[in-house]
């Protein structure tokens, strides 16, 4: 299989965003010197805390 090896402990998803929402993901994540894969973890840990509590 090609392409870049694994470097994380986590199994890898894949989702499809609207182009528009994945750059401005990209966007602000370099803006605050992040991964934008490290803001949609956060992103997602926030909304499961926030439906818990619902």
């Amino acid at each position: 299989m090609a392409g870049r090896p694994a470097t994380g402990q986590t199994p890898v998803k894949s989702f499809r965003p609207p182009p528009a929402l994945w750059a401005e993901l990209e966007k602000l994540a370099a803006a605050e010197g992040r991964k934008s894969s490290d803001a949609l973890v956060e992103a997602l840990h926030d909304w499961v805390k926030k439906k818990r509590r619902a």
